[in-house]
């Protein structure tokens, strides 16, 4: 049987729980695929406890390595449909897990907490490790819901958090296409997607498609019925971009046509002094660990949020979700 060691970064109950083999033999990918189908208890409780796994010192080298890995963790693979980021898929349902310029840092998220479904898990494969920086600071959201201002918290959890979108309709324009957005062209298919995710739209006449959807700011982990916070109105609303560029969008396309924005769920305008502290909160709650090649991190996309510090240099990180 393979020999594991596990270890955190910080206290024994932080995430991420950290696996990686004991002795000198390095187990195959079969070994490992083998040992995460035949442990799935043991997987479901540690990702409940910690939030998080990392998978370190396993010879997981090349893209169809880490496909299966995904798969013995995540046995149907989501497409990254209704993605803010900009991405390329290289597999099934692997994609590369940001192609946002490097020298800019991404706020914490959970992925996808703005759908109706988001997925449960999202794991990320570190193909290139980067030369400096890049780091994935990940932050426990039962902490950040426990840290949040009670004020700000009680505004969130009453009113909600209202996603707005402006997808174009052109082959270049801000932001990704709605085409691009929803992996194809056809806008029957998009409008029947958006209703079936509660989502109002409206289309403009220069075709550009307007999304609005209202989401919870906390929600309650499905298997532990632990309160978390779980919305990335930090990441949506304008104030994420840094001041002059922030000024440039605006002065081009004004509120009401930004990519993205965020709102109380009422409609009413946050404060940018609330997004600071929910920011500071979140930073402060970080977990930040330097990425080394091969890692797998497996997150529960519930119970822990992401982000990623700039870098210089060649990075490749691969990203699945379900």
């Amino acid at each position: 049987p393979m020999d594991f060691q596990f270890s955190t970064f910080q206290d024994a109950d932080s995430l991420p729980l950290v696996v990686e083999p004991r002795g000198a033999v390095v187990p195959t990918i079969a070994d490992l695929v083998d040992f995460i189908e035949e442990n799935r208890d043991w997987l479901d409780r540690n990702l409940s406890r910690h939030g998080g796994i990392l998978f370190r010192g396993f010879a997981v080298r090349e893209v169809e390595d880490f496909r299966q890995v995904s798969r013995a963790v995540i046995p149907e693979l989501k497409p990254y449909i209704e993605g803010q980021s900009p991405r390329s898929k290289v597999a099934d349902n692997v994609y590369t897990s940001t192609e946002f310029p490097p020298q800019y840092r991404i706020t914490l998220h959970n992925e996808l907490s703005y759908a109706k479904t988001p997925p449960r898990r999202i794991m990320f494969y570190c193909h290139v490790q980067p030369a400096e920086g890049g780091e994935p600071p990940i932050v426990d959201c039962r902490k950040a819901y426990a840290a949040m201002g009670r004020g700000i918290r009680e505004r969130f959890e009453r009113k909600g958090v209202r996603y707005v979108k402006a997808m174009h309709g052109q082959d270049r324009g801000l932001g990704k296409s709605w085409a691009q957005h929803f992996e194809t062209d056809d806008k029957a298919a998009v409008e029947g997607y958006l209703r079936e995710g509660d989502i109002d739209f409206e289309w403009t006449q220069e075709g550009t498609l307007r999304t609005s959807a209202l989401r919870p700011a906390t929600i309650r982990h499905p298997v532990t019925g632990e309160m978390l916070w779980f919305n990335q109105a930090n990441l949506w609303h304008v104030t994420n971009i840094d001041e002059r560029h922030r000024s440039q969008i605006l002065n081009r396309c004004g509120e009401a046509n930004l990519p993205t924005h965020a709102y109380y769920g009422d409609g009413a305008s946050i404060a940018d002094s609330d997004l600071d502290q929910v920011r500071e909160v979140l930073w402060n709650q970080a977990v930040i660990f330097p990425w080394r090649q091969g890692d797998v991190l497996v997150l529960d996309n519930y119970m822990a949020a992401h982000g990623r510090m700039p870098y210089s240099g060649p990075r490749k990180i691969l990203v699945a979700m379900g």
